[in-house]
């Protein structure tokens, strides 16, 4: 849903995900991530290698000060082991193959650091939210719907090079202005193939709702900053593999 402005990622959510490796001088590695999240870690001085599948976003990435924009698969990355503080993914994990990035993140990581996993998601249990979602689900079943592919994060929780996790939330608000919230429901292609003075009504109800729910700060849309982290396990990458010696007889 738009809003005046972006949700802001917090600084202290940031420091979290890194195990404390998000400042000047550290080795950082994202994945898939949008620019925004790369510049902000730029700005903070890290040694920033930015990974992305399209090389428009790489390059984009490559300008930024302090960081190396790379076009490359995350489940094939082109670095040498045990070389990062940490790897950063937001709001891109459910894109990747588990049984490829995984061992891939594990092997770039330094021992004990960590991987940490984020997506920014809408909080829809705020009763304003619950009921501008109802009156724009009249006309479309689908408004205000879909995943944001958070489930994704199982397949890190159960990996055995990363046998340790955590999780934290922060709270994000967001101004919505009227005229966002009317602005948004009338691009909504349900809505603009409402008769004219039908859709007129809708957008009406939607502006009234804004003006029965602000308060004397306005209202704010509220999201939710989900985030995971695990620490690292070179166990599995170092075992030796054990060979059975007996062979395979085939009988003639």
């Amino acid at each position: 849903m738009p809003s005046s402005s972006s949700p802001e990622f917090p600084q202290q959510a940031l420091d979290w995900l890194a195990g404390g490796h998000a400042g000047q001088g550290d080795r950082v590695l994202t994945l898939g991530c949008a620019p925004s999240f790369c510049r902000m870690l730029s700005r903070r001085g890290v040694d920033l290698f930015a990974v992305h599948r399209e090389p428009k976003v790489a390059a984009v990435c490559h300008r930024m000060e302090h960081t190396t924009g790379i076009c490359a698969l995350a489940e094939s990355l082109p670095l040498d082991p045990c070389t990062f503080d940490a790897v950063l993914i937001h709001q891109a994990f459910q894109h990747m193959a588990p049984g490829l990035v995984l061992s891939e993140m594990a092997r770039v990581l330094t021992p004990g650091c960590c991987v940490g996993v984020s997506w920014m998601t809408r909080d829809d249990t705020v009763p304003w939210v619950r009921r501008l979602a109802a009156l724009l689900r009249a006309v479309d079943p689908g408004a205000m719907s879909g995943g944001y592919g958070t489930e994704a994060v199982e397949s890190l929780l159960s990996s055995k090079y990363f046998p340790t996790a955590e999780r934290t939330q922060y709270r994000v608000w967001v101004p919505a202005t009227r005229q966002r919230l009317v602005d948004m429901a009338a691009s909504l292609p349900a809505v603009k193939a409402l008769p004219r003075e039908h859709r007129a009504e809708l957008l009406s109800q939607v502006g009234a709702l804004h003006d029965d729910s602000a308060g004397p700060g306005g209202l704010r849309l509220p999201y939710q900053l989900e985030c995971w982290r695990a620490w690292v396990s070179h166990d599995e990458l170092t075992a030796s593999i054990d060979v059975d010696d007996s062979g395979l007889t085939i009988s003639l």
